[in-house]
């Protein structure tokens, strides 16, 4: 999707950080943005600094991602203020300090219901317009690099939903290809944003706990140093136009991710006689696959 200019661009998790970042870049280049967030206070924060832009083509819509009737009336109202939707960003997401060894059945469903449902509640909401309307679009699903590499116990629960994302985009970018549709799966590691404070705004959740003053640094980084979410914006940008299945801003992982796929490739036989009917069937597959990649386009 070379030719963005004019074009409509719904955000989840867009008042702040990554989305934010988005937001600015896409309006920028002279798209029309939906910009919905959870937080009002960050909607109007977002509203404050956008007065001075020149692209006054943004509009705001308070919802949580993990409510699917709210999610299907944002969907009705994009539609109603800038016309069809061409480019999805599901980029909301939570984080918290929750061992994956001793985490609740209210901590899985917080994590995952935000993270990983929260972009399948945008895919069923836009999806069929987007495809209806025929006139092609991208889907930038926001993972992480713990989507890629995992992570030790308190950020377990984390890393599962971004495996989960990463894994939902690369079959959805096969699917979508018949339909003009570019599929990124987005895997930023450290970058300014307010992801940290997600758990004091999760339900049920009690500020200044014990537990909150006792997180490790490690799960506590000062996100100050992070990337500037208005650079990460322009290689999301980049990354739609050159239709990239995966787009990776941080070059500072390069070894780490070259040495994960040293060991998956290590976990293979050096030698192992396949049977004919199972080899069958992984070819089949093999050509599936092969022929959906071939209808992706990068034009």
């Amino acid at each position: 999707m070379k030719h963005v200019e004019g074009k409509v661009a719904f955000i989840t998790g867009g008042a702040s950080g990554i989305g934010f970042g988005m937001a600015q870049v896409f309006l920028k280049s002279g798209m029309k943005v939906i910009i919905a967030d959870i937080l009002q206070e960050r909607l109007d924060e977002a509203a404050r600094i956008l007065a001075q832009s020149t692209n006054r083509d943004y509009h705001f819509i308070k919802v949580d991602v993990t409510d699917r009737k709210a999610m299907a009336a944002a969907a009705e109202e994009a539609e109603r203020v800038f016309g069809k939707v061409h480019v999805l960003c599901n980029n909301a997401g939570v984080y918290g300090n929750l061992p994956i060894e001793s985490a609740t059945y209210e901590d899985w469903d917080w994590v995952l219901g935000t993270n990983l449902g929260g972009v399948v509640n945008g895919l069923v909401s836009f999806l069929p317009k987007m495809i209806a309307h025929g006139e092609g679009g991208h889907v930038v699903n926001t993972s992480s690099m713990a989507g890629l590499i995992p992570l030790p116990s308190a950020g377990g629960l984390y890393a599962t939903s971004k495996f989960a994302v990463r894994g939902l985009t690369d079959s959805l970018r096969l699917a979508l290809g018949a339909h003009n549709i570019g599929v990124s799966v987005l895997c930023p590691g450290m970058t300014r944003t307010k992801i940290l404070e997600a758990e004091q705004h999760r339900p049920g959740h009690e500020p200044e706990g014990a537990a909150d003053s006792e997180k490790p640094d490690l799960f506590n980084p000062d996100m100050a140093d992070g990337m500037d979410p208005v650079e990460l914006g322009e290689r999301v940008l980049l990354g739609i136009q050159r239709n990239d299945a995966y787009i990776l801003p941080h070059g500072e992982f390069k070894d780490e991710v070259q040495g994960l796929f040293d060991d998956i490739m290590k976990g293979f036989p050096a030698e192992q006689h396949i049977a004919p009917g199972r080899k069958l069937f992984e070819d089949m597959r093999r050509k599936a696959t092969e022929e959906a990649k071939a209808a992706i386009k990068n034009d």
